[in-house]
Formats: C-alpha cells, sequence, structure tokens
C-alpha cells in the first residue's frame, strides 16, 4: 500500500511539472500563444528603441510608461 501511495504522488507530481517544463500554454489555444508571442516581441522592440535612445543620449521623447496598454 505504501509503495502504491508513493507511485501515485509521482505520477501527479510529473502530471503537475511537465506542462510547465515544456512550455505549452495549458487551456490556450496556438492563435493565443501566437497572439502572446507576437505581444512580447513587440513590447521588447519598443523597449530596445527606449534603452538605445538613453544609451545613445538622443533626444528623442521616451514612450515608458509603468502602465501597460494591450
Amino acid at each position: 500500500m505504501n509503495s502504491m501511495r508513493r507511485f501515485l504522488c509521482l505520477v501527479l507530481a510529473i502530471a503537475a511539472i511537465v506542462p510547465v517544463l515544456g512550455g505549452c500554454g495549458v487551456g490556450t489555444t496556438q492563435q493565443e500563444n501566437n497572439r502572446q508571442i507576437s505581444r512580447v516581441a513587440d513590447y521588447d522592440a519598443r523597449m530596445m528603441v527606449d534603452d538605445l535612445a538613453l544609451f545613445f543620449q538622443t533626444r528623442r521623447p521616451l514612450r515608458a510608461s509603468k502602465w501597460i496598454i494591450d
């Protein structure tokens, strides 16, 4: 009985950890995953422009904001 309990705990732990390690979106469609990836790439591109503006001391206005508008 004790070995069966350990086996079930191991199976439950694997079932809980594998989706997280696999990087798959649990409960999301492929379109939602693609939209999230493109949104993150857009945010990174906008932040890169602001970072370069600060690094090179250009006088362009920053678009940085603590509020994320989606």
